[in-house]
This record gives structure tokens, sequence and C-alpha cells, in this order.
């Protein structure tokens, strides 16, 4: 793990082009330099934040915070420059990355508090128990959107409040962007050799439009994630191919090619777009094959030991990004009330200060 820079440094902006190559290769790591970022002139009071060292993610935190004025730190955990929420997900921002974040920037000689504002979906990685027994620093988890944390601290701060994820259209469309570059990586190229760099621009270009419409098309899909939404998109995308080839009369190299091409193009993009969805990330098994220290199984579904559960305590229910849990109207314990809503994605089990949920 590399080690965070114990520099202050001023933040600074970056081009359209840079900005662009993030939104293509969002599945390649962009890592930022670690360390702690100075914004106006913070004193011993001020507020300190934590991210990842995804680059898009400290640029959008860093314009939000220059944007407010808010003299203020800002602590660059180093994520191995993966996203919150896939790196949480995944097993790659949690105490330890915290910790050293804490420890290597002299933050501790900087204020005279002890608290740390966390993104919302580092949730599912990060366990304030363990952060606080490790460093004696308290953590408070903001919102889930950048955008709205100038009304949570003007509202809410330091309170945990509830916060559930959405996936609007823009967000949609960068993703489908991203999630464009396997097909027309993996299938652009190959075509390009085996039928001309006509044919391999082609699929790159139809990789990006399909993938951008798949992602408008996802959340209105009745089939679960994965492959039950890819197998069917491949198959039909398939047949579309090889049919417009052969009424083209372009003859059956042709008619193979295209609807093998196709084929595989809309099983690439069924199966990871899940991935980048915030709405089914930890649910589906990509995901888990590629992140091996995903911290709960496919599938994983919390269960609330009463015996343990502390009544009236809601900090699972709000910690919940998709609002499943909630607190029986009888006794007042926690209970997942909407089982197809769970994400899968630990966050009330790292959260909860009894250790109750399972």
């Amino acid at each position: 793990m590399a080690a965070p820079t114990t520099a202050v440094t001023k933040t600074g902006t970056s081009g359209a082009l840079r900005g662009a190559a993030q939104l293509i290769f969002r599945s390649v790591p962009f890592p930022t330099e670690p360390g702690l970022r100075v914004f106006g002139t913070p004193d011993h009071s001020s507020p300190v934040f934590v991210t990842c060292n995804f680059d898009h993610t400290v640029r959008q935190v860093s314009q939000v915070l220059e944007r407010m004025g808010l003299d203020c730190y800002l602590l660059v955990a180093p994520t191995g420059g993966v996203n919150v929420w896939c790196a949480s997900a995944g097993g790659h921002f949690g105490v330890d990355e915290v910790e050293a974040a804490i420890k290597l920037s002299g933050i501790d000689k900087l204020v005279d508090h002890h608290r740390l504002v966390l993104p919302r979906l580092a949730a599912p990685g990060v366990d304030p128990k363990e952060v606080r027994s490790r460093t004696g620093w308290r953590v408070v988890f903001g919102p889930i959107e950048i955008d709205d944390l100038p009304a949570w601290l003007d509202e809410s701060f330091p309170r945990l409040v509830a916060d559930v994820v959405e996936f609007p259209v823009r967000r949609r469309v960068e993703m489908g962007v991203g999630a464009g570059l396997w097909p027309a990586g993996l299938l652009g190229i190959p075509g390009a050799l085996v039928a001309g760099w006509k044919a391999g621009l082609l699929i790159l270009g139809l990789s990006y439009l399909l993938s951008v419409l798949f992602a408008l098309a996802y959340p209105r899909l009745p089939l679960a994630p994965g492959l039950p939404q890819a197998l069917p998109l491949g198959g039909l995308l398939g047949a579309g191919g090889a049919a417009g080839a052969w009424a083209a009369a372009d003859g059956l190299f042709a008619t193979v090619f295209w609807g093998v091409s196709l084929a595989l193009m809309g099983v690439l993009i069924g199966l990871d777009f899940p991935s980048w969805s915030p709405t089914d990330v930890c649910k589906q098994q990509l995901l888990c094959f590629l992140y091996p220290a995903t911290l709960a199984p496919p599938g994983f579904l919390p269960v609330v030991d009463e015996d343990t559960c502390i009544a009236g305590c809601d900090i699972c229910v709000k910690v919940c990004p998709k609002g499943a849990l909630s607190l029986k109207d009888d006794n007042q314990m926690a209970t997942l009330l909407a089982p197809d809503d769970c994400l899968s994605c630990f966050a009330c089990v790292q959260q909860c200060p009894v250790d109750a949920i399972g």
C-alpha cells in the first residue's frame, strides 16, 4: 500500500481532455497522490473530510469544497485509484486506508477535534468502531452525493441522516460510456484484424452506442442483472446483426461475423454493466470475481439478532443505501423490510454498534 504524502498541497483543476479520458476508462484505476489537501485557511476546529484517491472523485469533491468557500482539510486515502463505492465494496477502502491517511498526513497536529467525515458509500468497508479503537478518531458519514454536502453541513452535521442511492439519467449515460470500453476493446481490435479497420471502427462505435442505450433502459428491464439480462441481449443483437448482414447480401462470412460480434457485444455489455450500477453493484457475481476481497458474498441478506439489537437504534436503517431496513412498530428492533431492495453491500453489518447484524 502506497503511503500518502505528508505535504500540504492546494488542489488544482484538470482539463476537459483529462475528464473525457476518465469517463471512457472508468474501469481503469486513475490514482491521484494520496495525502492532505488544504482549502481556505482552516484552523484547529475546521472539519476534516476523507475520500478515495480516484482522481475523478478527488476533483469532484475539491470543486464542491472550493465552491463552498469552506475552510477545511481533505484527506485522500490510498485506495489504489479506485472510486469510493468499488473500493469499499472490494476491500480497498477500509480501516487500514483510513488509519494510513490519518497517521501519515499529520492531521492530528492540525486540529483539536478527532472527527472524520467520510463519504456515505464508504460504509461497507469502514468499521467506525475499529477506526476509533486504532486511531482515536470518530467516523461520521456524510451524504451519498457530494452535491448534497453543503445542505448536510448546514442542517445535519455531524448527525447521520437517511440517504438513498439513486441512478439518474446523467449518471447512467456516464456509466454507459465507460462500460462500452470492454466490448470496444475486446471486439474492436480483433474485428479490425479479421474484417478490416472499417469493421473495427464500426464495432467500436456500436459498442459505445449500445452501452449508452442499455444504460438508459437498465432500470426498467424486467430481468435480473447479470446473465439473465446478458444472454437475451446477446441473442437479440446477434440475430439482428446476422439478419442485417444477410439482408444486405454481404455473404456468409459477413453474416457469421456480425452475428457473432454483436452477440458477444450484447453479452459483454449486459454482464458487465451491473458492476457499474450503484443499485446492483454488490449483488452480481462478476464484481465478486474481479474483487475477491469483497466483504459480502453475492446475494447476502442481513439477519438481525434481536437479543443483541438495541431497541430504537436506527443506525443500520439510516446507513442502508436503498432503505431496505426499518424498525418494527412493536419492539423498535431493526428488520430487513424490503429484501428485494437490499444490495448485499454489508454497510449495515459494518455500522451496527453492537454487532447484532450478520
